[in-house]
């Protein structure tokens, strides 16, 4: 029994997406559906005009592009790309989504390594979930449910740059709206169409750590984050993430 519940709690699931951004992603966790999953932040912690980040970052289910580029002295633009897709479980129960995130921000640098940055992102997506699973106690369903969305919000974030290493911490404060709901699926017993269309507005805040490490234009780079519903504590959502990602760093 121990390994049953285990095996549905772990097996994979279905993803958003995800900000112009991001972030957004959505996943989907076999064992019931969820619509949002957090995407990386992007922190590119420029420090002059002409300096430029790209980023290739992934974890469970998910793969990331993200690019930065410092247009003038203490002003930036930003794309974010996240794509989610969990594989499916034994039942065939899960699901995929996208998000496409784009920003304008303000960067100072101070005390020769540091760096505050401020970005205002906007981002568009969708997510679907399928679960063919539930179609036999539910036979006048299809069992599937698709959303398109679309988030707005503000990234700010302090951090270290050097050489070889950087560090930083980042709030993300979003607002995430669903729209042009369709599909038909029941599970446990609740109309998902139904329960998606009346928990359509949600606000987010969402931290999170960065670190990297490297040479001054390579870098590794880990990012450990949280997702707090501020709107739905309770709705079907993964609360965070956890992603490595190899970044090339443009310097004038």
């Amino acid at each position: 029994m121990s390994s049953l519940i285990f095996r549905k709690w772990y097996a994979p699931h279905r993803a958003w997406l995800a900000v112009v951004g991001t972030t957004c992603a959505l996943i989907s966790i076999g064992c019931n559906p969820k619509y949002y999953a957090p995407n990386t932040h992007n922190v590119p912690l420029l420090q002059q005009k002409g300096n430029g980040v790209a980023l290739f970052a992934a974890g469970e289910a998910r793969a990331e592009l993200q690019g930065a580029y410092a247009v003038a002295d203490h002003f930036a633009v930003m794309l974010n790309l996240a794509s989610f897709k969990p594989k499916d479980d034994e039942e065939g129960d899960g699901g995929e989504g996208q998000l496409f995130e784009a920003g304008v921000g303000y960067f100072h640098p101070f005390r020769k390594s540091f760096v505050f940055e401020a970005y205002g992102l906007a981002g568009i997506g969708d997510v679907e979930n399928h679960f063919p699973s539930s179609i036999s106690t539910n036979p006048a369903t299809t069992g599937k449910i698709k959303s398109k969305l679309f988030r707005i919000g503000v990234q700010s974030a302090i951090g270290f740059t050097s050489k070889h290493f950087d560090v930083a911490a980042s709030t993300r404060i979003s607002a995430l709206n669903y729209h042009d709901i369709s599909g038909s699926l029941i599970f446990g017993g609740e109309d998902q169409v139904a329960y998606l269309k009346q928990q359509n507005n949600h606000l987010l805040f969402e931290p999170a750590l960065t670190l990297r490490g490297g040479y001054k234009f390579l870098k590794l780079q880990i990012q450990l984050g949280h997702s707090f519903n501020l709107s739905h504590s309770d709705f079907q959502q993964d609360d965070g993430h956890f992603t490595i990602g190899i970044g090339y760093h443009l310097h004038k």
